[in-house]
């Protein structure tokens, strides 16, 4: 981040994506700063959620700065991560002092971050980091100590007490301090339900006083039942406690009553104590350019508003987070706007056509065509926001492969590639269960033992790698295993036995293939916790086809299985080719379309129930768009139909229509009404001359293609 960067490089998207996050996390630590010193303020105690939180900030923060190799912000988050640390966990008590030096941190910081988003830190930053933490190991160093723990016993099971963390531990001193009642409660919960029901006994009990601890208890029960021992600190009596949390009386056991004393001594009262003040030291002295900040500067004694107070005050990053349903309002406002251009551009052609207002119509489309061009423009940029990488999916898989591997006991490595490949947020989310359900497969019924893979002479580590890569308009995410394979005489075998084909069908190796995606067909002979209900790869499939994809799956015994998913980078705007059948148009999304021909007579062909279209030595299937939605109205072409050549990935269709009718830009929505679903159908779209049209859902045709063929080799 030393220099300004081309803002379209990758290294300028992740420093613009650096500083959204830091501000963000920034602004989280102001707004807890400030409740912070409310209760010194107040003389109250600082809640320990709250300092949770800004010690997680701060973790947070340091994180992000060591990635980005800042190493004067990594130092001074991580002094004021150990700060927050020794608070929380009592290590030290919480001061004026050391609150004011907290909030010249959180200034600091703010600051470094105004200085990257201009280009680069100030040179005398790492010397203002400095001279800061120089004065927060002087006040630590003179800190007053925590008060000790009192030497009363608490009537608790020793297990309880000596499974108690450090954390745990210091909120139990600062209770018994305040004089709570402290309770062990013992809850007996049916397994089934027993979180909701834990939760609402922990919520309960925060309403009232502080949950410290919470752990499974040993105890003779039903099998259908689990035990759980909570420690709490409330001000209540034992019989309006158990009430409050609908337990019986006995549920709630008294470790040590209340006293009611006086609470321990607030920040503002702790700073009366001597401490090594920072002023003592020569490195106290105000970092350089730093406003005095002290907490006596607070309420009371209101100051004047500086340059610098000014400054913090202003939003650092230029990235906004946007809700990605306001960008499908936006996108669709778009795609509006593109179908009035298409009407615009036929009422120019009109009056160019007439000789009495051809100069108009001249005139008209020249407005028309930079009106295309700004929209165009316009176009790309909504598209290219709703743009995020893959990364966010394949970061999850990680983890559950990681998982997987712990579960299943498997040597096993898996490799990513394509990470920062992008395709459409709403595409991207839907793409979750899919690879779950492949990448389960893949270790749990692909991956062989590494006593089996040994045998076999392969290394004893398994291997899955997942890739993306962008292929033109489309998507295409693999998932490839060097495990067993698929035995496709299994398959075969399942299959007749669920009679999904004929005992004499003869299929090829790719249908045979494709039948894993059969609802219900499983070749493994165990069920387990993970695979093998015949429940997963159908559901692939229909998830894909549902985002305008398609599924496919290519294996080789005894060496490993691909399953690769082609998808649409966006299902926003598209470009469509308007096709008509007789009396009725159709759009077809262009990125599935790969040529357009006349086919010769002798080219179509039939095969058993089959109809093929020859196509430069390859046969493949055909579909009549007339006969698919059975259209009769409008006279047929039969004599010379026009063959839209559709493609998903490896797989192929021929479809013949009647007529073409040219392009156009598309917005896809959904049907409304009694009948929602239709297949074959993605929705509708309305072209510029206001007429709707049904948008067809090339994945399913295709798919129905296939089937169709399955269908046929089985009768």
């Amino acid at each position: 981040m030393a220099a300004r960067r081309n803002k379209s490089t990758p290294a300028a998207r992740a420093e613009r994506e650096f500083l959204s996050e830091a501000e963000e996390i920034l602004e989280r630590m102001r707004d807890d700063l400030a409740l912070c010193l409310e209760s010194a303020t107040a003389d109250e105690e600082i809640a320990p959620d709250v300092l949770n939180r800004l010690f997680r900030s701060a973790h947070s923060l340091k994180g992000l700065s060591g990635l980005f190799g800042l190493g004067a912000l990594a130092e001074l988050t991580h002094r004021t991560e150990d700060l927050l640390d020794a608070w929380r966990l009592g290590r030290a008590r919480v001061t004026a002092d050391g609150l004011a030096l907290f909030e010249e941190a959180v200034a600091l910081f703010g600051r470094a971050l105004e200085q990257l988003a201009a280009g680069a830190l100030a040179p005398g930053f790492a010397d203002a980091v400095a001279q800061l933490l120089a004065r927060i190991d002087a006040w630590r160093s003179g800190a007053p100590a925590p008060q000790a723990a009192t030497g009363d016993a608490l009537d608790a099971p020793p297990a309880l007490l000596r499974a108690l963390t450090e954390y745990e531990e210091h909120r139990l001193r600062e209770n018994l301090q305040r004089g709570r009642a402290i309770y062990v409660i013992t809850a007996v919960l049916e397994l089934a339900s027993f979180e909701e029901r834990l939760s609402e006994i922990g919520t309960a009990l925060r309403e009232v006083g502080e949950l410290l601890s919470t752990l499974p208890s040993p105890g003779d029960g039903n099998p259908g039942e689990i035990r759980f021992a909570l420690l709490a600190a409330t001000d209540l009596d034992a019989a309006t406690l158990a009430r409050r949390l609908d337990l019986e009386p006995s549920a709630i056991h008294t470790a040590r009553a209340g006293t009611r004393s006086a609470a321990p001594a607030s920040p503002r009262r702790a700073a009366a104590q001597p401490v090594a003040k920072p002023s003592a030291s020569p490195a106290a002295a105000p970092a350089v350019g730093e406003p005095d900040i002290a907490l006596a500067d607070r309420p009371g004694s209101p100051r004047e508003a500086t340059d610098a107070d000014a400054a913090t005050l202003r939003s650092i990053s230029d990235t906004v987070r946007v809700d990605i349903r306001k960008l499908d309002e936006l996108m669709n406002l778009v795609g509006e706007l593109a179908q009035e251009r298409g009407a615009l551009a036929a009422f120019a052609r009109k009056l160019a056509a007439d000789t009495h207002a051809a100069k108009l119509g001249a005139e008209l489309d020249k407005i028309h065509k930079a009106l295309d061009r700004k929209l165009q423009d316009l176009q790309a940029s909504v598209i290219e926001v709703r743009m995020v990488p893959l990364r966010q999916v394949f970061d999850k898989l990680s983890r559950v492969a990681r998982r997987l591997k712990l579960d299943l006991g498997k040597n096993a490595q898996l490799e990513i590639k394509g990470a920062d490949t992008e395709l459409d947020k709403l595409i991207v989310e839907q793409l979750v269960d899919p690879l779950m359900h492949i990448v389960r497969n893949a270790f749990d019924h692909a991956l062989e033992s590494a006593q089996e893979r040994v045998a076999a002479g392969k290394p004893e580590h398994g291997h899955v790698r997942i890739e993306a890569t962008q292929r033109g308009n489309d998507v295409v995410i693999s998932v490839a295993d060097d495990g067993r394979g698929i035995d496709t005489a299994r398959v075969r075998a399942r299959a007749i036995e669920r009679g999904l084909i004929s005992a004499d069908a003869q299929l090829t190796q790719r249908d045979l293939l494709d039948l894993v995606f059969a609802p219900g067909l499983s070749t493994r002979s165990e069920v387990t916790e993970t695979s093998g209900r015949g429940v997963g790869m159908d559901v692939v499939r229909a998830n894909v086809s549902a985002l305008g994809g398609i599924a496919s799956i290519d294996s080789t015994l005894g060496k490993g299985t691909v399953v690769t998913l082609t998808l649409p980078i966006t299902l926003a705007i598209i470009q469509a080719l308007v096709v008509g059948v007789g009396g009725e148009r159709y759009a077809i999304p262009l990125n599935s379309v790969r040529e357009v021909l006349i086919p010769e007579p002798d080219a179509l062909q039939r095969s058993g129930s089959r109809e093929l279209l020859a196509l430069r030595g390859e046969a493949l299937p055909v579909l009549r768009l007339r006969e698919e939605f059975s259209v009769t109205s409008g006279a047929a072409s039969a004599d010379k139909p026009f063959a839209v050549i559709l493609g998903l990935g490896d797989a192929r269709l021929a479809l013949l229509v009647d007529r073409l009718e040219g392009q156009r830009d598309s917005v896809i929505k959904p049907i409304q009404g009694p009948v929602r679903s239709v297949r074959g159908v993605a929705g509708a779209t309305e072209l510029g001359d206001q007429a709707a049209v049904l948008v067809l859902d090339v994945a399913a045709l295709v798919s129905s293609a296939v089937g169709a063929g399955l269908r046929s080799e089985a009768a």
